[in-house]
């Protein structure tokens, strides 16, 4: 029954989204990142409900290609591309074309809606459409796993969807630090307490599926949110001091399971998972020194002929565990520049575009956003040392909703630079 009702909504959504390319958009983005069918287990799971949606969707965006609402070809879009291109240098040239040309069609498949919502979604209602999809489509995993730790007081870990780029414990903890933050900035929409207890409770829920999955690198990540929190604020004291009363109320909830596992961060030689790590690292160092330059292609680290040359004797999963190290590995020095200089761009833009709305209450909303997207990235970034999901769709959507933002907020200011907007709020009516 559930695969049929499923099914059925699917396929009524490709009604509007013939007419209205930015539906069958908001469609994609939604099954791209929570994949329902994979939350079904009868036919459905295995149809090619994706793929089906995006055929609809592209061919709605050309039907209507004089309709779009395209956003400013902004630097981080530049250096996007830039790297695209590289990736696909690499995985032309890869020391094994086979294994680096299915990452690579994953990778392509995600830049493709990238490119669609940028060219059709640069209006207030339809970034706000994105921002909503993207936080429910998380959501609702987060807050599914938030209820559960509590109701089993963290003893068991959360995991997402099975079979999916964010299925683990270990991507869900990735999903929860990107979402947190953004779900938060929707308190700029509410003005009546139920409705902002609504939204923390939320975030609450989220908070506590992070710590359900158990991740160590999750709570890196967490760590690294918090520390950017109190690095950023006026009133360090009093982000410091809400900061340490959250993680210790949330520690002192965790079981002594959890304790242990969080523990053997710092003891890499008393536990198995946290050595391999320097294993796999020091193997991504190796290969990327097989050709520095131009990197060895997507998926080389599971290339036979150095397999067998460095890590062979030593550990037999050839996970890296970090997404720098992934990128080293696969895209070379090169790529790992254009990957990091990525992140330092968003966060950078995201701080600048957000002050830049600073007395413009018609742009608090973006302005409240693009301060979220920050805390979301350095998260992704944190998390990034002990994970690797360096091409993480879900990563690359949030680049997408702050280039959304930014270029909102450009269009804006040299609309009306001086422009203050005194109108009633639109929570007054939610």
């Amino acid at each position: 029954m559930r695969d049929i009702f499923l099914l059925a909504a699917i396929l009524i959504l490709m009604i509007p989204a013939l007419k209205r390319p930015q539906v069958g958009l908001l469609a994609w983005l939604w099954i791209s990142i929570m994949n329902p069918h994979k939350l079904s287990y009868g036919f459905i799971y295995s149809l090619p409900i994706l793929d089906g949606i995006a055929a609809i969707t592209l061919f709605s965006c050309l039907m209507h290609w004089k309709e779009r609402a395209t956003s400013e070809f902004d630097g981080i879009l530049k250096l996007l591309l830039v790297f695209y291109l590289w990736c696909t240098l690499t995985t032309i040239f890869a020391v094994n074309f086979t294994l680096s040309l299915t990452d690579w069609i994953e990778f392509t498949k995600t830049l493709i809606l990238v490119v669609f919502l940028l060219l059709f979604m640069n209006k207030k209602h339809w970034i706000l459409a994105c921002v909503g999809v993207f936080v429910l489509s998380i959501g609702f995993t987060g807050f599914k796993g938030g209820v559960f730790t509590v109701i089993t007081g963290g003893g068991s870990r959360v995991w997402g969807a099975p079979g999916t780029a964010w299925g683990d414990n270990n991507g869900v903890s990735v999903a929860m630090l990107m979402v947190l933050p953004i779900t938060l900035a929707f308190l700029v929409f509410f003005t009546k307490k139920w409705q902002k207890v609504g939204v923390i409770g939320m975030a609450l829920s989220f908070f506590a599926a992070l710590l359900g999955t158990q991740s160590r690198g999750g709570l890196v990540g967490l760590l690294g949110m918090a520390l950017f929190a109190v690095l950023r604020s006026k009133k360090k004291l009093v982000y410091l001091l809400t900061v340490l009363l959250f993680l210790g109320i949330g520690y002192s909830f965790m079981p002594e399971s959890w304790h242990d596992r969080m523990a053997t961060i710092q003891t890499y030689d008393e536990d198995e998972s946290a050595s391999t790590r320097i294993i796999q690292w020091k193997y991504a160092i190796d290969i990327s020194l097989e050709r520095p330059l131009f990197g060895n292609g997507f998926d080389a680290f599971f290339h036979k002929p150095y397999y067998y040359l460095y890590v062979a004797d030593k550990d037999a999963n050839r996970s890296v565990h970090s997404n720098y190290f992934q990128v080293l590995g696969e895209q070379g020095y090169i790529g790992l520049f254009m990957y990091l200089l990525l992140m330092v761009m968003m966060v950078y833009k995201a701080k600048k575009y957000a002050f830049a709305c600073e007395g413009r209450k018609d742009l608090a909303w973006a302005a409240s956003l693009l301060f979220a997207i920050q805390f979301s990235v350095i998260g992704y970034a944190a998390n990034g040392l002990t994970v690797n999901m360096a091409y993480l769709d879900l990563y690359y959507y949030l680049l997408t909703l702050g280039v959304l933002l930014i270029s909102y907020i450009k269009r804006e200011l040299a609309l009306q630079p001086e422009a203050i907007n005194i109108q009633v709020p639109i929570n007054n009516k939610v």
